[in-house]
Parts: C-alpha cells; structure tokens; sequence
C-alpha cells in the first residue's frame, strides 16, 4: 500500500511541476523547460510526501498533535478497539487508578464488542472515531472517506447515546480531504505526539522505557488496546506495562486528561 501511495504522489508532483516549469522556461533567462522541471517536481514530491505521511503537518490542514506547555498534562489515547480482553483489562486499570483516556474505535471491531465501548463510555473516557475498516485513507476519495466515518460514528451513537467529536486517521496519513470530511462530520481531526509502538509488541520493560523517555509536558501518548482489524490481537505486553507508565508519570507531576481536556486548555 505504501509504494501505491508512492507511486500516486510521484504521478501528482510530476502533472503539477510541467505547467509551473513551462511558465518559468518562457519567463525565465536561466534554464529550461527540463530544469525547472526537475526542481518543481523535487519541490512538490517532498511536500506532498510531508503532507500524507507526516501526521504533523498543517499543509492538508491544521491538526491537533500536542498540548500547550506549562500546564503539567498527559493525554492517554488507545487506538484500534475494542479488543477483548484487552480493552477491558485497560478500563480496569484506568478505573482502579482514577483517569480518564481517549479510546479510538474502530467500527468493525466495535460491532464485535459494542459492550465494550458502552462500558468505557458509561466509565468517563471518551470515544473518538477511527475509521470503519482501519484502511489507510490517502487513495480513498471524500465519498469513501466519509463513509468510513459516519458508519462508526453512527455506530458509537447507537451503543451511547453521542456522537465522537474526535477522528484520528489511521497511522496519521492523510489526503487533501480527510480534515475537510472530517470536520464536515462535526468532528476534529487529531493526531499524537509520542507513539511507542507496542503493536510491535517489544516486550513490557521497553514499552514503559520509550514511553518515560519520551513524556513531555502536553503529551497526546499514542498506545493501542488492538491492532488493524486483528481478532484478538495480543496487547499483553501494554497492559502490564500501563500501571507503571501511570504511576511514574503521576510521580513526576503529571495529571492525566481525554483529549478533548487538553484541547480546551490549549486555547
């Protein structure tokens, strides 16, 4: 899927750098058509490569990815459930420890679990949308693009009652529609500021080490209570690293919030 990304990005640049270095050829006295051609076509490949994969950058449009400084808050944010029984062990963690967290669901997973999502719902945490199928989003068209989200916020509405006021993008990629449907979808498209990769599942020790190294004042913690569309998917390793992670991070001062929390104090 990467390198069909690619190669449509590569397509792009080169459509938008022939007429740009045909007008600079004509007006310019130094270099030709070919020249300005490879440059604008250098300019629009790195640009348009920042702007789908780079889940930061502003050029599809702004996106939330960190919390303002000096306020001394943590956002956790799991992604791709729920997950049994893993999304449940999570709840009962965060419960036992009193924080809230931002779950992002995945549609199809949540009609496997929609008690799931209610229980986490009814428990205070918050509930974002992330897509239906979990495909990535920079070939879909804006038809696609919001169908996968209104089948998922449609389906978080029936099992509690409200609609997600948060999307987050799978991986972050993202075309020059994704905000626009998005939004239009009444929610606010997000990202993270430090993932730790534990879908890699690298073992508990190294997920609590990347993630205490890794914490800053306003950080939106990327973990994972699923994976895609995986059955099942084994997020054993987070779990027993999680009570850690929270007790550290309270002990450094930290106070942990949904993400929503931290948009309103970023104003």
């Amino acid at each position: 899927m990467i390198l069909k990304i690619v190669a449509a990005i590569t397509l792009f640049s080169a459509l938008l750098s022939v007429p740009a270095a045909e007008i600079l050829a004509r007006t310019s006295f130094h270099g030709g058509f070919h020249l300005w051609f490879i440059l604008f076509f250098m300019l629009f490949e790195v640009l348009l490569v920042l702007a789908v994969f780079e889940r930061r950058a502003p050029i599809f449009g702004q996106i939330f990815w960190k919390g303002a400084p000096g306020k001394n808050l943590v956002a956790l944010t799991f992604d791709d459930g729920p997950n049994e029984p893993f999304t449940s062990q999570i709840a009962d963690i965060l419960k036992e420890k009193k924080i809230g967290a931002t779950f992002f669901i995945v549609g199809q997973n949540a009609v496997r679990s929609s008690g799931s999502i209610r229980r986490l719902f009814d428990e205070g945490h918050e509930l974002g949308n992330h897509t239906w199928t979990h495909e990535v989003l920079p070939l879909k068209t804006p038809a696609r693009i919001g169908d996968e989200l209104t089948r998922t916020s449609d389906l978080i509405e029936k099992t509690t009652g409200r609609r997600p006021a948060l999307f987050r993008a799978p991986h972050g990629w993202r075309n020059p529609w994704v905000n626009m449907v998005a939004r239009k979808c009444g929610m606010a498209p997000v990202a993270w500021t430090l993932g730790v990769w534990d879908t890699d599942r690298p073992g508990e020790e190294e997920i609590l080490r990347r993630t205490l190294a890794g914490a800053r004042d306003g950080c939106i913690l990327l973990l994972h209570d699923g994976r895609g569309l995986e059955e099942g998917a084994d997020s054993s390793q987070l779990v027993r690293a999680l009570p850690k992670i929270i007790d550290e991070l309270k002990r450094r001062g930290f106070e942990f919030v949904t993400l929503s929390e931290m948009m309103g104090n970023s104003g």
